[in-house]
């Protein structure tokens, strides 16, 4: 007898259904379902649901930033351990990044700069593209919110010829009293200053780096790299106290699109004393199919069309 593979079996499936959807003129892309579930952690709902205030995008034009500031009114301490946004409309919502800050910090103390770190607020989790499932903090680490804490947002839309509004909501998981962890998980950028940036008209691999010293041991969990358009690679390496050097991640081809947190298979242990650095490549030139002009010199700023230079090191500190 002869057998039939899966791969045919499926296959033939398919080829099946094709007929018959083309034979009722039914297109077969139509008939997909979206996943039911919203919210991706364990099958729970969040413990607590943060509703972004709701902002209507014009269908052109360039949007500032909007600053957020969202009081917690929990009562008590809570430690967060897995946290997700859901856009109200992935289309214009470019990326989110939220902090936790002390309530009654307002956009009057200056619009958050990413390249900055800021001992007055600690990072939580951000959306960017690709990002669509719930973020676990790694087993005994979590983001600490301390009662009278706020949730501060830097959000960035984009126009794309069509008014929309859009609604964000961002569910946190909370570690029970019983088990709550022993490190706060903690996320540090390590930048070139956004005034210093200026990619040369056409430059195809304009190199930029960046580096910082990590006065205590700590942790390292993860990575993130992030550019805008022109971003071609990036890649980070640890220089050890006694000189010697590891690599620790090489993002070869940078996507714009597609901009996760890469966690690690094995958290490094860096001593104190530990330098990272961050080396990447911009692609200036007519070859970038997603330059927006590789006629003009590119400089560094907020919108998508100007350019940023960051890695983001996700750890505990182990003092």
């Amino acid at each position: 007898m002869k057998k039939t593979s899966m791969t045919a079996m499926l296959a033939l499936a398919a080829a099946v259904s094709f007929q018959a959807n083309a034979a009722t003129g039914v297109d077969p892309l139509t008939q997909i379902k979206p996943v039911d579930a919203e919210w991706f952690y364990n099958g729970a709902e969040p413990d607590f649901v943060v509703e972004v205030p709701s902002f209507t995008v014009p269908a052109t034009g360039v949007i500032d930033y909007i600053d957020s500031v969202i009081p917690l009114e929990f009562g008590e301490d809570r430690w967060v351990k897995a946290v997700q946004f859901i856009p109200g409309d992935k289309r214009v919502l470019h990326h989110l990044l939220s902090y936790v800050v002390a309530d009654g910090q307002n956009a009057a103390d200056g619009m958050i700069d990413e390249t900055v770190n800021d001992d007055r607020r600690e990072f939580l989790e951000g959306y960017a593209p690709g990002k669509e499932y719930a973020t676990e903090f790694p087993e005994n680490t979590g983001v600490f919110m301390p009662d009278g804490s706020a949730l501060r947002m830097s959000i960035h839309y984009t126009s794309f010829g069509q008014e929309t509004t859009d609604s964000t909501r961002v569910g946190l998981w909370f570690a029970d009293k019983d088990a709550e962890p022993e490190y706060e998980y903690r996320t540090y950028s390590v930048s070139t200053p956004m005034n210093q940036i200026k990619i040369p008209a056409g430059a195809m691999e304009y190199a930029s780096n960046a580096t910082h010293v990590f006065e205590n041991d700590i942790t390292l969990y993860g990575f993130r790299a992030h550019m805008h358009y022109r971003g071609k690679s990036m890649a980070a390496r640890v220089i050890y106290p006694d000189n010697t050097v590891e690599e620790i991640i090489n993002v070869a081809d940078y996507n714009f699109a597609w901009q996760p947190t890469y966690r690690m298979a094995e958290p490094m242990v860096l001593p104190a004393g530990s330098r990272v650095v961050v080396e990447g490549l911009f692609d200036n030139s007519q070859y970038n199919v997603g330059n927006p002009d590789p006629n003009v010199d590119a400089i560094g700023g907020l919108q998508s069309w100007e350019e940023m230079f960051i890695g983001y090191f996700s750890y505990t500190d182990n003092k």
